[in-house]
């Protein structure tokens, strides 16, 4: 049997009937239209087979007129499950007959006007059953803006439909917060939020990212542990990146290693686990002296961006560092981290002055502990950065304001004094 409209609106209805909301959800579902859409004729799926269940299996959505599909909609489903379910049906397949015939931006403005039905759909019923097709309605409403912004700047237009898009789910957000009936329907509300964190972070709003957080820190918020994991590992992601924007690190540091530590290792899982690590790395290095082994770098494709800087703060070696952040500086802008790198020169400065430090007492028994500043200034200017003393004695002192180094600069004598019990406390890579 074909799987026609009058096929999937039936679906629609028991569905709804039964309260499944999984099914509701894969009914309701128009992104697999933004994958039919972007493939070749020749590998384009065509409705049929009584399995499917999507709207881009849907074999005579191209036949009908949006009154056709609205009107079908209502007759179907109006009387049983209600105007709201009617309406949001209705919106869904017409999105996806425009997302099918390759006009994001009408689909996206179509869909847009099924939020506030939804909403009340969500709002009166009191069972949970409805949290699932309210996570399809938010990828809905966000991955649809994408694309229709992407055609919109294809033309040379200002887009603005993701903005618009940030607003509906805040409306979703806000009904999951406070919702009518069983409590635990604000089970819906940690993948609203990561939602709204995608949005955001793509707007560069990161502003509108704390209202969320403080929300979901809240005591009177559900207990964190009761989110699904994935939920968890994608909210902590995302405030473990904000927390690397506003330069808290140690809160960076615990926010990912959360993240990547409950992310699954399987084959499936290894992009997010990369992702994870673009952020970890360098967060690792720099709050914890903790340097990645290679392998871990080439199981998650990483070593042409951290390899060479890894190697540069093992060895001390400056110029490497220089060479290395100038080559890659594009990729680490575009992923936030940039300035993070650029904070790394200290620990390259740690190493570089322990060798230092090793050299004059091999030179100087007696004397170990007092470094000559020249010396480290001669060192920094062999590996290509020209140095004045007073430069040297800024790059010692905020060594020893971080912890990298135990000990104080003689500004008089021209010499770093070093502690005599563990001047450079260690680090893993040493």
């Amino acid at each position: 049997m074909a799987f026609t409209y009058a096929t999937y609106l039936q679906r629609v209805k028991q569905a709804f009937s039964r309260g499944d909301g999984a099914q509701v959800a894969a009914l309701l579902d128009v992104t697999g239209c933004l994958v039919q859409a972007n493939q070749p004729a020749s590998k384009k799926k065509r409705g049929g087979g009584g399995l499917e269940t999507k709207l881009e299996h849907v074999s005579d959505l191209a036949q009908n007129t949006t009154q056709q599909l609205e009107s079908k909609a209502n007759k179907a489903l109006r009387s049983q499950c209600g105007d709201s379910a009617a309406e949001v049906a209705a919106s869904c397949a017409v999105c996806a007959r425009h997302l099918l015939a390759g006009d994001p931006v009408q689909a996206y403005d179509r869909l847009a006007l099924s939020v506030q039905p939804f909403v009340d759909l969500f709002r009166t019923e009191e069972q949970t059953w409805v949290v699932p097709p309210l996570h399809a309605m938010a990828d809905n409403v966000r991955l649809v803006a994408c694309s229709a912004d992407d055609a919109i700047r294809s033309r040379g237009g200002e887009p603005d439909r993701l903005e618009n898009a940030g607003n509906h789910l805040m409306t979703f957000f806000s009904a999951a917060n406070r919702p009518q009936g069983d409590p635990d329907k604000r089970l819906a509300t940690l993948r609203v939020v990561n939602s709204l964190f995608r949005i955001y972070f793509a707007l560069n709003t990161l502003r509108n990212c704390k209202y969320l957080v403080r929300v979901v820190d809240a005591k009177k918020f559900l207990s964190f542990e009761s989110f699904a994991c994935a939920d968890r590992v994608t909210y902590k992601f995302f405030v473990g990146r904000l927390a690397v924007y506003e330069e808290d690190f140690e809160c960076a540091d615990s926010y990912l290693t959360y993240a990547f530590d409950r992310c699954l290792g399987g084959r499936e899982h290894r992009k997010q686990r990369s992702m994870i690590l673009k952020y970890l790395v360098p967060v690792k290095i720099l709050t914890r002296n903790q340097l990645p082994s290679e392998a871990l770098l080439r199981k998650y494709a990483l070593d042409q961006r951290y390899a060479e800087v890894c190697g540069a703060v093992r060895e001390g070696a400056v110029a490497q560092f220089e060479r290395a952040l100038a080559k890659n500086m594009e990729l680490f802008v575009a992923s936030g981290v940039f300035l993070l790198m650029e904070r790394l020169r200290q620990a390259v400065y740690r190493r570089l002055l322990k060798k230092v430090k090793l050299i004059h007492q091999a030179m100087r028994p007696e004397k170990a502990v007092q470094v000559p500043l020249r010396l480290y200034a001669a060192a920094l200017t062999w590996q290509g950065y020209e140095c004045t003393l007073d430069e040297v004695e800024c790059i010692c002192a905020n060594q020893i304001y971080r912890g990298h180094v135990k000990g104080y600069v003689s500004h008089k004598s021209g010499i770093l004094v070093l502690s005599k019990k563990e001047p450079f406390p260690p680090m893993s890579f040493e």
